[in-house]
């Protein structure tokens, strides 16, 4: 079994790369479907969803718009601080299809609000594709249309999620 340490914590490998790719593609593909002869407009969740938003749009095979946004609620913590710091730059998402590509939605915290700030702007409709979902935590029960993993509530690492910016690169996920 792969392991990774940081500082005092070490933290095991549960989905190898290989999982993970051929998941990304499977998600690719039925968004692919779902979106046939539309234009969707990708919003990436900054840090941590840029790695799965890359790897998801490689496989899109349609017109689309990409951009990247931030939304922060963690810090260098590992639970949320309860607050989510967002920025959607000056992105004009008005009658667009927009699809929100989250690393990891565990309260619903930061994606409910992102939904909040995204609707005001009126947009064609909301999609919210994830990498990993932990339901036992989703306090705040958002649909979501897109997952790669369903989790339990454990602290992770790797593919774009990180413990103080520290194991972002990792090409697997590592569990606490």
């Amino acid at each position: 079994m792969k392991t990774y340490k940081i500082d005092e914590y070490e933290f095991n490998e549960i989905i190898d790369a290989a999982t993970i790719n051929s998941r990304v593609l499977e998600m690719a593909d039925q968004i692919n479907k779902d979106y046939a002869g539309k234009k969707p407009l990708f919003l990436i969740t900054l840090t941590g969803g840029m790695f799965f938003g890359v790897e998801l749009l490689k496989h899109i095979n349609l017109d689309c718009k990409c951009f990247v946004i931030s939304a922060k609620s963690y810090g260098k913590n590992m639970v949320s601080s309860g607050n989510v710091d967002i920025n959607i730059y000056d992105i004009n998402v008005k009658d667009e299809d927009i699809i929100i590509v989250e690393d990891i939605v565990d309260t619903g915290l930061t994606v409910t609000k992102l939904i909040k700030n995204i609707s005001a702007q009126n947009p064609a409709s909301i999609r919210i594709a994830t990498f990993i979902n932990k339901p036992d935590c989703n306090n705040y029960k958002v649909n979501l249309d897109y997952v790669g993993f369903n989790l339990d509530d454990s602290f992770l690492v790797g593919y774009g999620l990180d413990y103080k910016e520290y194991g972002r690169n990792l090409n697997g996920i590592y569990s606490l």
